[in-house]
């Protein structure tokens, strides 16, 4: 699904339940339009109900306060509230934030990851950059830049991306899920993906914050994820696409992203069974 219908398809979620609040309110009053404008303290402005209901408006965190109050749904507002602010932050276009490199970008997940106090990973055809050698980051930063053709500051990036490995240690646990064809997928030269698949056979083991999941080519998923996700404490998701980034708030879709983590990681292979796997794609 592209990214506009994405957000298409939670504006008018929203709005749709919006409507069901003034046909069905909890108070059992049923109110037109212009109705609910009296209600809300906006008299005469039917037109913005209309065009709230037609998800053609995103309504403000006040608009929701207003509305659901008047609706007699006080107890929708936290729920109506977080659609609001996913919808607001969920679409980010690249072009904007990539408008002056990848830098400042790999610089700020620094910070996030730092708050961060378990981060869930999954990544069907690369290695999370947690987990990348130089060579590997550079060469994965260096495709993006070329494909965008954005300005060129791979060397900062792949410092920033450096430092966010100083993130893997003291109390933070770490849940990383790969298919396997992100070990064959030919990023580097033979050589330097060995020592790409060398860096991850190590963190199978003696790492006790770091769990690392190989998801094997010929078992069938229970699930088919078709983008790779991060998924930061119980807060938010992230969702990298080719033209956006998405910043996914919403409970209950954090909730399913959750439930696909958990079923993926269930058919994953850990410790020595997910060692041996990797040596055997050396």
């Amino acid at each position: 699904m592209a990214s506009t219908e994405k957000i298409n398809e939670a504006r008018k979620t929203l709005a749709d339940r919006l409507r069901e609040l003034r046909l069905q309110p909890a108070n059992g009053n049923t109110m037109t339009g212009d109705q609910l404008a009296d209600a809300m303290g906006w008299p005469g402005r039917k037109a913005r109900i209309s065009k709230i209901e037609n998800a053609t408006q995103l309504p403000t965190i006040d608009d929701i306060k207003a509305w659901a109050t008047a609706c007699g749904a006080g107890n929708e507002i936290p729920d109506l509230i977080a659609q609001v602010r996913n919808i607001d932050s969920m679409y980010t276009e690249w072009r904007r934030l990539e408008k002056t490199g990848l830098g400042q970008i790999q610089e700020a997940f620094v910070g996030l990851y730092e708050r961060t106090t378990q981060l869930r990973v999954w990544q069907h055809s690369a290695i999370p950059g947690l987990l990348e050698t130089e060579a590997y980051a550079r060469a994965h930063l260096g495709t993006i830049i070329a494909f965008r053709g954005i300005p060129d500051d791979l060397d900062r990036a792949v410092a920033a991306r450096m430092s966010q490995q100083d993130s893997i240690g003291g109390v933070r646990r770490f849940v990383f899920l790969l298919g396997e064809q992100a070990l064959h997928t030919p990023m580097l030269d033979a050589g330097e993906m060995q020592e790409q698949r060398e860096r991850l056979a190590d963190y199978t083991h003696d790492h006790p914050n770091v769990s690392l999941g190989i998801l094997p080519r010929d078992v069938r998923p229970p699930v088919m994820p078709p983008e790779n996700f991060w998924l930061y404490d119980t807060a938010e998701v992230r969702v990298d696409g080719v033209a956006a980034q998405f910043r996914i708030k919403k409970p209950d879709d954090i909730a399913v992203y959750e439930k696909a983590f958990t079923a993926l990681s269930e058919v994953c292979l850990y410790g020595e069974a997910a060692k041996r796997l990797i040596d055997a794609n050396g």
